[in-house]
């Protein structure tokens, strides 16, 4: 396993595998690996290895996670540790392991509905019934959007949000960052609205035409 680690990695994205480096660092450390033996295996888990305790001086965290749940790659042994160990959240988890191409359990709470948008704030990606729709790019000239996808996400995409960035009802700033969510979005697929009220913003789903099979004449 560790030694495709390097190939495995090197074929990801430079956004995902920054990602990914950065999980890995927060729980490659011996508190880390101590703490997922005691608190986060269950006993059928640490079952699985001969020696006991001996385990944690025999493998890194990795490898103890991929004895003891199974999980296919490095990559998403990594993922499932830092979540394990609450570095990320079930909608951070879901977002990574989508992008690696893994499919979470959904006993495990991991898949958040397809029909909630999910902003990725370490890709800078708005992702929505399986596709990338909005790249924010330059986040930090793009405070005003970053702003308003975070509200939505950490609110978990209802369809009306108050203005995270709390201005006044005349202030026609947040007509300007609705036009530009929409502008930029790559896929028709959501758009973003003002409430009416100059108070907040509203998500709203945009029907996909539907596509009408023909059927086949019979060859005679």
């Amino acid at each position: 396993m560790a030694g495709k680690k390097e190939a495995e990695h090197a074929e990801l994205p430079a956004a995902m595998r920054e990602s990914i480096e950065a999980l890995l660092q927060k729980i490659f450390s011996e508190t880390a690996k101590r703490e997922l033996w005691a608190n986060r295996f269950t006993t059928t888990d640490r079952l699985k290895f001969s020696g006991g305790d001996a385990a944690l001086r025999k493998h890194n965290i990795i490898e103890l996670w991929h004895i003891a749940r199974g999980t296919a790659t490095w990559n998403e042994c990594i993922v499932e540790v830092a979540h394990a160990l609450g570095f990320i959240n079930d909608a951070r988890r879901a977002s990574l392991l989508e992008a690696l191409g893994a499919m979470p359990s959904k006993a495990k709470g991991g898949r958040r509905p397809s029909a909630v948008p999910h902003w990725d704030e370490d890709a800078r990606e708005l992702r929505y019934l399986g596709q990338v729709v909005r790249v924010v790019k330059k986040p930090k000239q793009a405070h005003n959007i970053v702003g308003i996808l975070r509200a939505f996400e950490e609110a978990g995409w209802p369809r009306r949000i108050d203005d995270p960035h709390r201005r006044k009802p005349s202030d026609q700033t947040r007509r300007r960052d609705v036009e530009n969510l929409n502008k930029r979005l790559l896929k028709p697929l959501l758009k973003f609205e003002c409430d009416g009220n100059g108070t907040g913003f509203l998500w709203k789903k945009i029907a996909q035409p539907t596509v009408k099979k023909t059927a086949k004449r019979s060859r005679r």
